[in-house]
């Protein structure tokens, strides 16, 4: 069996929405590492928290100093939206932090969902199935111009000329892509196609199985294994002491999370989603920040 993976999406803490506080997110990231963590990931969003008045960091310019700050996790944003920045762009930022971080991307890849953020810093904002589309060939041509010694592209969405992106990531033959996304007619095909890991938010343990059944059937249209692909699940998780403890838990974060555990049946969920191939759970610091090192001692050991 694959190694069961564990990671943390740094920035969604709540006690961090409203303070722009690097040298708390810094401390976090040394302490993953060295709890033993395998990533790290960072939220690539402009506006967050209640309101969206909150405080965010850009997620490529905090992973470029967070990479300067550890040694050996992996990162990677938590997804790269699409939308954004020009897939042109975002491949040489990408090469870039490859290099810098001495081979750790993850380039975690998705269509992005906040229209409020959109509208606010002036990104167009079309339809899901054309958005889907956008990503889908900005995928294209990132993989092009990271393999490709020069780039011409004519699409839809996006075109290059004769573009060069110098110096090639340091991972060969590119860093591995992970699509985010659970949309069952359009991204889980994108994820078949290009992704070397897919990934879900938040999905309950039914809804996972759904998932992971119809990406096996895309991927047997194309002729590829599942198995290929590294299946992945983020989220917000609340985890008891014990029932009583979950339960006060839940009256402050609220009943919306659909993980929730405590530290006598957390492995029985896990399995369940192990079961269903998930080998890479990525949680969200948001409402559990306050578990990191027991979870490691008391639960990541197990696996």
């Amino acid at each position: 069996m694959s190694k069961i993976k564990f990671g943390v999406t740094i920035n969604a803490a709540a006690d961090m929405l409203y303070r722009s506080d690097y040298d708390a997110i810094k401390k976090i990231a040394q302490d993953c590492e060295r709890l033993g963590y395998d990533t790290l990931w960072v939220m690539d969003h402009l506006m967050w928290g209640e309101y969206n008045e909150g405080s965010v960091f850009e997620a490529w310019t905090l992973l470029t100093a967070l990479a300067l700050e550890t040694q050996s996790i992996k990162l990677g944003p938590m997804v790269a939206c699409n939308s954004f920045r020009s897939p042109t762009l975002t491949a040489k930022i990408a090469s870039t932090f490859d290099i810098i971080s001495k081979g750790r991307l993850i380039f975690g890849y998705g269509a992005g969902w906040k229209e409020i953020e959109y509208e606010a810093y002036g990104f167009p904002f079309p339809d899901p199935v054309t958005r889907v589309n956008q990503m889908r060939e900005g995928i294209t041509l990132i993989k092009k111009l990271w393999t490709e010694e020069k780039t011409s592209f004519h699409g839809e969405f996006y075109e290059a000329k004769e573009a060069i992106c110098k110096p090639k990531p340091l991972q060969k033959p590119h860093p591995p892509i992970m699509i985010g996304g659970g949309g069952e007619k359009y991204t889980l095909k994108v994820a078949a196609e290009f992704g070397n890991i897919w990934n879900a938010w938040g999905v309950s343990i039914e809804d996972y199985k759904r998932k992971v059944n119809i990406l096996k059937e895309y991927c047997d249209t194309l002729e590829k294994k599942i198995s290929d692909i590294e299946l992945s699940w983020t989220g917000d998780i609340l985890i008891g002491k014990d029932e009583k403890h979950l339960n006060k838990l839940i009256s402050k974060y609220g009943t919306d999370i659909s993980f929730r555990c405590t530290y006598n049946n957390c492995i029985d969920i896990l399995q369940d989603y192990i079961d269903s191939g998930c080998t890479h759970f990525i949680f969200s610091l948001y409402s559990f920040k306050d578990e990191l090192e027991t979870f490691m001692e008391e639960i990541a050991s197990s696996f």
